[in-house]
């Protein structure tokens, strides 16, 4: 393992270097942040070993600040040329990733993502076995097709029959 840099925010150690990438080794402390920097043309990518990480990348192209929220296991890259920096929530230790530009720009965007609207449906209604015509249980309460009771079914005016009969037992 290389030597190990004190950072204000913690520490770094150079753990592979050579002219094709680099790979270091941070500890960052809960509450701190790297500064804001961007790399002409280097790849900066970040896997968290422990702890968690939050990337930061103020996006050139639209007026956007990308957050990615790294756990143990997670891994993120930064674009050349996007400014960005590292924030850490909880104590971390990472592997902090620097590759050249080689891979090729294949995406096009057609808007800017965001908040996702939430669209709140409420179930439809279970359709009614009413014909408006009510017909009373045995006890006379409630409506054996559409279970109303008496004054639900007087506010709705629907005519009642008890059996056959037509029942005139309650107020319109």
């Amino acid at each position: 393992m290389g030597n190990i840099t004190g950072k204000v925010w913690g520490d770094t150690s150079v753990l592979i270097q050579n002219s094709n990438v680099e790979l270091h080794k941070i500890n960052v402390k809960a509450g701190f942040r790297c500064s804001e920097h961007k790399h002409e043309h280097k790849w900066n990518g970040f896997y968290v070993i422990s702890g968690l990480l939050e990337i930061h990348v103020r996006k050139n192209d639209y007026d956007l600040i990308d957050v990615t929220t790294l756990r143990a296991g997670n891994f993120t890259a930064v674009r050349p040329g996007e400014f960005h920096w590292f924030q850490c929530i909880e104590d971390c230790v990472a592997l902090e990733l620097y590759y050249p530009e080689a891979l090729s720009e294949d995406i096009v965007r057609r808007s800017v993502g965001g908040k996702t609207p939430v669209v709140i449906t409420t179930p439809k209604p279970p359709q009614s076995p009413c014909i408006h015509v009510c017909q009373l249980d045995e006890s006379g309460e409630k409506c054996v097709g559409c279970g109303r009771t008496l004054g639900e079914i007087a506010q709705a005016g629907q005519k009642v029959f008890l059996g056959d009969v037509p029942y005139e037992g309650y107020d319109k």
